[in-house]
């Protein structure tokens, strides 16, 4: 007979910026498979001044990477437990959440959220769950949960300013896949601003520089 138990554990996040109440803009950024906050976050360099902070919690859940065990990747959600996972990393975030706050000491701040891949999902389940006033919300390589598709999520989506980025040559993101991610979003009447760019399934900083001067 399979059980569960709830336990303590660590979790670790990276920053860009420092926490004081001159913070006008907070980025929440989460990395993608296999990728771990302390590099994902470098991609964020460029849109750091005075007045802005970037967060990049890291997935709890930690794997070698290749055969030579020389480097070590994240994950944010397996199929294995998935909504204790689910649950769990909405905890984390959470507690992060609130703890940037009581550091910036105010909460009157733009929140600019960003997923990247995998990372991507989680980031949704967060969001919809919570009552935070998001700035804009932007899907980088990423999906969309069917599960976050439902009539009682309709207002949240559509107060989120939503932007979808995709690359023209992702690798992970076929012609078919694309197809079929307008299909269910146009069935639902997401509204959001599509922005393809012309590179693969990576962070490009040119276009996160012009992503970011519209916001």
């Amino acid at each position: 007979m399979k059980k569960q138990i709830s336990i303590s554990k660590t979790a670790k996040y990276s920053q860009l910026g420092r926490c004081s109440k001159k913070i006008e803009t907070v980025w929440f950024v989460l990395h993608g498979y296999g990728m771990l906050s302390e590099y994902f976050i470098k991609k964020f360099d460029s849109i750091i001044n005075e007045t802005t902070l970037v967060i990049a919690p890291e997935a709890t859940s930690k794997f070698y990477l290749g055969n030579d065990y020389s480097r070590v990747g994240a994950s944010w959600i397996t199929k294995s437990d998935k909504k204790s996972e689910i649950n769990d990393n909405i905890l984390f975030l959470d507690k992060l959440y609130s703890k940037i706050t009581d550091e910036i000491g105010h909460n009157d701040f733009k929140l600019n959220t960003l997923g990247f891949s995998q990372g991507g999902p989680m980031l949704l389940r967060w969001l919809i769950k919570k009552s935070h006033k998001i700035n804009s919300l932007i899907l980088w390589g990423s999906d969309i949960p069917k599960d976050t598709l439902t009539k009682k999520n309709k207002s949240k989506w559509d107060s989120m300013n939503l932007k979808i980025v995709i690359g023209k040559h992702d690798e992970y993101i076929s012609d078919e896949n694309k197809k079929q991610f307008v299909e269910i979003v146009e069935s639902y009447g997401l509204k959001y601003n599509l922005i393809e760019y012309d590179g693969s399934h990576k962070i490009v900083e040119e276009v996160l520089i012009k992503i970011n001067k519209n916001l």
